[in-house]
Formats: structure tokens, sequence, C-alpha cells
């Protein structure tokens, strides 16, 4: 499959890595000198610098044999326009990041098939749900659904006083219905647990299992429970305005305030949202967060957009002692920052954007695919075929490599957690926990037949 990705901002870097390291053929066309030679050193990939809503710059970058076009730059009608021309080289499918919500209203003049665009994404709205989410399920680092909401995946630290620390996992007594999948010690230490594992206090852990079994597990493993009401969001951009809006609209009653610098943007938003009470100031001026009990809020969201100033709110929220902090990651980079400073939930809108591209790079058998917040793991839900090397083996028959794990299958509507004595049957929803050294050795396992080889790369530099 080859792949033209006209954008080389951080989710059309994001994609270019990732591609990449999976061998697939991949073209990059980015007008920024700096960011285009960056991507180029960076990753194999061929590199054009050239405005991608430009005949010619497509053409170059070879738009007639691209099976996929994913357009991901900062302007929406730049991304549109460059679908609408892939479209016109007989291009398959395309991808637009679309930030204005008006063009994917069913009012909207032109429609997405007019548009010629596919896949139309948001990484802010995208964000945004992620966060509700958290709010919703507090007591986690990060979630995931699989299987329409069957199975859910989910973080937690392990703090000294939990049940399952200091113990080798074949000694744990977890609920039925889950699975520890993996481990984040720090320190770029993650592992997928064997029988003598055990869990340090402070370690990150990935739990997968049935939906309403994981709904319960921090009151069984955390021995409590915690409420979110009140919400403080620092930050009125996309965003935190997209998340004002979900949680105006949730069930249950949050009591929401918004902190944005910007003068004209709060009029904006005071007009746009009917429920939340909204603050012109700065997520660094301790006065007026005395002025306005901040200390009072159960959940700090800091996504001003500048990792500087979510940094800051997120370290004073923590010294103010709330309960759970939410922070955006702007430059990846600065993923070791929040973790040492123990702001354990965070949110990065582009690997969230990556995820649901790249679902579509995959071959049909792959229902959904996610990446941790850290980039340590890969989560893929797929459909196992007939004619794939492991269907009608027992999971201890098929010799997969360390470093991957199938945490959970899906059967008649049954969640399982697979043992070694587990048959893999054609028709199973597996869900897949792999780290991404390993993730290109999928198809080796899980392909159908026809797919079962590796692609070659055309367009090495």
């Amino acid at each position: 499959m080859y792949m033209i990705i006209i954008g080389g901002g951080g989710v059309g870097s994001e994609l270019a890595r990732n591609l990449s390291e999976k061998n697939f053929d991949v073209a990059v066309i980015e007008k920024n000198p700096e960011q285009a030679r960056k991507i180029s050193n960076l990753f194999d990939v061929m590199v054009i610098e050239e405005n991608g809503a430009n005949a010619l710059a497509l053409e170059r970058a070879g738009i007639k044999s691209a099976d996929m076009v994913i357009a991901v730059t900062e302007v929406d009608e730049i991304n549109i326009i460059a679908c609408m021309l892939a479209k016109r080289y007989g291009v398959s499918f395309t991808v637009a990041r679309v930030r204005n919500a008006d063009y994917a209203l069913d009012s909207a003049v032109l429609t997405r098939e007019q548009l010629g665009i596919d896949l139309m994404i948001s990484p802010e709205r995208s964000a945004a749900y992620e966060i509700s989410r958290m709010l919703h399920f507090p007591e986690a680092c990060e979630i995931e659904y699989f299987s329409k909401g069957r199975v859910m995946l989910l973080s937690l630290i392990a703090g000294p006083e939990t049940d399952i620390v200091k113990k080798p996992f074949h000694k744990l007594n977890l609920p039925p219905g889950c699975i520890i999948v993996g481990i984040n010690e720090g320190q770029g230490k993650f592992t997928i647990p064997g029988g003598e594992d055990t869990i340090k206090p402070g370690s990150r852990i990935y739990l997968l299992g049935q939906s309403r079994t994981l709904k319960d597990i921090s009151r069984l493993l955390l021995h409590e429970r915690t409420r979110i009401n009140r919400v403080t969001i620092f930050g009125g951009g996309m965003i935190g305005y997209e998340l004002a809006k979900l949680l105006e609209q949730s069930r249950r009653p949050f009591q929401v305030k918004l902190v944005e610098p910007d003068v004209a943007r709060c009029e904006l938003l005071s007009r746009e949202l009917s429920h939340t009470l909204i603050l012109q100031g700065d997520a660094a001026d301790l006065d007026l967060l005395r002025q306005e009990e901040m200390a009072q809020t159960d959940a700090v969201v800091a996504v001003s957009g500048d990792d500087r100033t979510n940094i800051i709110a997120g370290v004073l929220a923590k010294q103010s002692g709330i309960k759970k902090i939410i922070c955006e990651v702007v430059d990846p980079q600065f993923v070791p920052v929040y973790g040492a400073l123990d702001l354990d939930s965070i949110i990065n809108p582009r690997l969230i954007t990556a995820s649901q591209i790249l679902r579509f790079t995959h071959r049909e058998e792959l229902v959904s695919l996610s990446i941790l917040n850290d980039e340590r793991a890969e989560i893929l839900e797929l459909l196992l075929p007939d004619s794939a090397p492991v269907a009608h083996k027992k999971v201890a028959e098929a010799n997969f490599p360390r470093g991957m794990l199938i945490g959970a299958l899906i059967r008649r509507q049954e969640v399982i957690i697979p043992r070694g004595q587990t048959r893999l049957l054609p028709g199973d929803h597996l869900i897949i926990f792999t780290l991404p050294e390993i993730s290109g050795q999928l198809q080796h396992y899980f392909a159908a037949a026809r797919e079962n080889r590796t692609n070659t790369n055309r367009t090495r530099k």
C-alpha cells in the first residue's frame, strides 16, 4: 500500500513514523523547509517540500499510484482541496483533518462525498471526547473501548497499598473476566508480563477485560471510588470548548468553569456555552486560583495548547490536592516531564488522530487500533479469518513472540479471557496487546492467506 501524507506537523509526523516503521510506502508533502528536513532526516520516507493542495506536487509524489491520501495540515481548506484533487486522480481512500464543524454537518451545502473525503477527523473533538470519558471514570489514566463497548482497556497507578503489588502474577487474585496485559515501570521499561513478573508500587498497569468487571476494578484494587462533579478547564481553544460542550450535554450534572486568557475568545465562549462559567485569566495566576476557589474543584483539565502552561496548571492543581488532573501533550518530548511530576493522566491529540487513521491502513480484518499515550504499546481488535495461520489452533500452539498477547476474545457476544488451551476460531474478535517493535509480525499469525506477505518499500531515500 502506497500512502501520501499532506502536512508534516504533529499528526503527519506521527503517521510517517508509524507507517515507515511498518515498511509501508510513504511520501510526505510539507511546505515548511525546516519541518520537511526534519522528517527527511528522521524517517525513511520520501519528502516533497511543497503545498499539498497543488496538482503538480501531488504528481511529484506519485498520486496516480497512491492507495490513500491523508491530508492533516493545520488548514481545513488545504486538506479538503487535496482530497478533492486526490479523488480526481482516482485515489480510493482519502482522509482529511477538519476543525470547522460546519463542514461535517448534515446540513452542509457540500457533502463529504462531494468534497472527496472518505474519513473526516478532528483531533480536538476526539481529544475532548477522550477527556470526557476520563472524567466519567476518574480512577483511570487511560481508557479504551473495544467490541462496541463490551471490552475495556484501562490503566491505573499501582499504589503501595493496593492488593496487587509485589506478588507474582500467578498468585494474583484478579476478578474473573479481566487480565493485566502490560506494566510500565517508567524510564522506558515496558513489559507484557509473565507468570513470575511482579508489579512495583508506582507502576502503571494496563488491565483488559469485560467492561462491567473493570468498572468495579477501582473499588476492588484501590478500595475507593472517586466522583467528579466540579471541573475546571484551563484553555478555551477547540479542545476546551468541545469538552465544555460535552459536559454540558452529559446526563451527569457537571459544574464547569473555563479559564481563558484572551478576552475576545471569552466573549465568544460565553455566547456559545450556556451552562459553563467563563473566567478571563491565566492558568499560572495564583491570585485567580485563590479568588475562584480552584482548590474546591474535583478535576482540572489543562488544554491551553502550550505544554509549559499545562504543566504549571497541573502542578498547582496537584499541590492543592485536586483529585483528578488531565493535561494535554502538545510536544511529545514533554511526556517524560509529565511523568516526572507525577501528572499521570495525559491526552495526546496527535496519537488519538493517528490511531483513527492507522485503522484504515491495515487489512480489512482490523476493526480498531489504539496507541498508548506513551507510545509503548498498540492495542488492536481484529476479526480472525478462516485462512489465518493461527485459526483453529490453541493459544499455546501459536508460538506468539514475547511482546504479543491476546488479552481477550469475543465469541458469539461472550467475552473470553483466553488461556493456553483456548482454541482460536474463525470469526473470533481478538483484542491483541503488542509492543510496537513486534506489531509488524501480526500478519504472520492473523492475516488471511492471500495477504500473508510482507510489503516492499518503493520510496526508500
